[in-house]
């Protein structure tokens, strides 16, 4: 019995993920790709992702924390590793030529 409690479970958290995959118009398959070959920020992802729903947070909602972070998610798109967008702070003193 408790075989088959932990596979409802891990089904129930992979359904959750693919629901906020789908919002974020990106496959269930390239993000596993992703965290398959590079790990790194992808996994913590999931593993975000994850604790969220336990948290009681909907997809929804991740979907929009997620679209609101520093994360590039189209690099999941690109077949590249998830790494985070290159911003310049709102105070920096960067020159315009």
């Amino acid at each position: 019995m408790k075989t088959s409690t932990t596979q409802e479970k891990e089904r129930r958290v992979r359904l959750f993920e693919e629901r906020v995959f789908a919002i974020l118009h990106i496959k269930q398959w390239e993000f596993n790709c992703c965290v398959e070959s590079y790990r790194g920020y992808a996994l913590l992802l999931r593993l975000w992702i994850q604790e969220s729903n336990r948290q009681g947070l909907n997809s929804g909602e991740i979907a929009s924390i997620i679209r609101k972070s520093p994360l590039n998610i189209d690099d999941i798109r690109q077949y590249k590793p998830l790494s985070l967008k290159k911003v310049i702070p709102k105070n920096s003193r960067v020159s315009v030529n």
